[in-house]
């Protein structure tokens, strides 16, 4: 739609122009530094306009050359952040699973301990023989 407007708005600048050449049809002195000659106001008129365009053209040529080419060396950049980025978060994510892992490894091995232990408790009290760690010996003195 906005470039709709932008070829709209260009064929109304054009007829403009053309209307008002068409107005001035008298014939006018152009000087070129050393010649001197006659031409018709419309062609001046059409002519300067013509140039003007080229200058803009040129201009905004060069501009948009130099934007596109900061463009893609930004998006060159981008995507080095983000291969980078990427790659930290592959390190962080594996640093944090190996230590859950070893987290769940040492209680895993404390769980094993505890329970062998409670085993060796149970084992013992079957066999009628107290537990000798969690019954301190009674002092009647006391």
């Amino acid at each position: 739609m906005k470039k709709q407007w932008k070829v709209l708005l260009g064929f109304i600048l054009v007829l403009l122009i053309v209307i008002f050449a068409l107005s001035n049809s008298q014939k006018v002195p152009v000087n070129f530094l050393i010649k001197k000659i006659y031409l018709s106001l419309v062609l001046v008129i059409i002519g300067s306009a013509l140039i003007g365009a080229l200058v803009v053209l040129l201009t905004s040529g060069a501009t948009l050359f130099q934007q596109r080419k900061e463009i893609k060396q930004l998006k060159e950049t981008i995507k080095g952040y983000e291969t980078n980025n990427e790659q930290k978060l592959e390190e962080e994510k594996a640093a944090y699973q190996r230590e859950k892992e070893n987290e769940i490894a040492v209680l895993k091995a404390n769980y094993e301990s505890l329970l062998k232990d409670k085993d060796q408790a149970l084992a013992a009290m079957e066999n009628g023989q107290p537990d000798k760690k969690n019954n301190p010996p009674i002092d009647y003195y006391d």
